[in-house]
């Protein structure tokens, strides 16, 4: 089984968070993902990071940082600093200045345990900084990096160790309490909703399953299910439904377009099941609806 990639979100779906392929083999641990990168000046990229990534700069490096509603920042980051990535935003980075890096992704999971076992009660969020100077955390992760160097030779059992003691130190020293509502309340967060929502619409045209969409998200398919139907009133299921039929109605309005090529752009097999739904969330059937505009 090949191993996964570290991925960030950009345009509405999944791609490795760096465009070119690793050096070095990649982690073989299912939940610490472990990967270094040349990086290239004026290389750009847009993408929203929805999981927890450390990346600590191997040479010095310089990058320019922009978000949502603000100036870009010029931001140089010397050997040793470590970047604790923004999670669940959008943000374009071009590297003004190229550098070895390696990066590390940690699932909520290791960090809730590590919260857990510290007695630190509630959600935390990490704190995105753009070069910390932690000596604990750059440590940590010099002897992932030789060990990935050294081909892994150690073993798993290190690598797990390593998880265990990377994620303590983010949450005792570089965490606050969650505030967003959505979470406390039980759904998935204003950001994270948005990013389902937008990847759905992306994907209208295909058959995509709830294992699918709770991975893309972070979950899993059972809490996933809980999360979505508490944030959006509707489950999965339903939502895809109703998005893929407001595409119709907005298709249906254009006369070129044929009701068996719309059934096909929304991801239905035979017009007759799409006319079925149609008509059940609308009313009326898509040639009704066509000949009423």
């Amino acid at each position: 089984m090949k191993p996964e990639r570290i991925t960030a979100i950009a345009n509405g779906t999944r791609k490795p968070l760096f465009a070119g392929e690793p050096v070095g083999m990649l982690s073989p641990s299912p939940s610490l993902l472990i990967e270094t990168h040349q990086t290239h000046r004026d290389t750009l990229s847009t993408r929203v990071i929805p999981e927890q990534v450390l990346t600590l700069f191997l040479d010095s490096g310089f990058v320019e940082h922009a978000v949502e509603a603000k100036p870009p920042a010029s931001i140089p980051v010397p050997a040793g600093a470590v970047v604790l990535s923004l999670r669940d935003q959008p943000e374009t980075i071009r590297w003004v200045k190229s550098a070895r890096v390696m990066s590390v992704r940690l699932e909520d999971r290791v960090l809730e345990d590590a919260a857990r076992t510290l007695g630190k009660r509630g959600l935390h969020d990490i704190v995105p900084s753009s070069g910390v100077h932690d000596a604990q955390l750059t440590t940590l992760l010099q002897a992932l990096y030789l060990e990935q160097a050294n081909e892994y030779r150690v073993g798993r059992l290190y690598i797990d160790g390593i998880e265990q003691a990377l994620a303590a130190t983010l949450v005792s020293g570089h965490a606050q309490r969650a505030s967003v509502p959505a979470r406390q309340a039980g759904g998935l967060t204003a950001a994270q909703a948005s990013r389902v929502a937008e990847f759905v619409r992306a994907n209208l045209d295909r058959s995509i399953t709830l294992e699918e969409l709770a991975g893309y998200a972070g979950y899993s398919p059972s809490h996933f299910s809980l999360l979505f139907q508490r944030t959006f009133g509707m489950t999965a299921h339903r939502y895809l439904q109703r998005a893929r039929i407001e595409y119709a109605k907005v298709s249906l309005a254009k006369p070129h377009r044929s009701i068996l090529d719309i059934a096909i752009d929304c991801g239905f097999q035979t017009q007759q099941h799409f006319s079925r739904v149609f008509r059940a969330i609308v009313g009326v059937s898509p040639t009704e609806f066509k000949r009423s505009r």
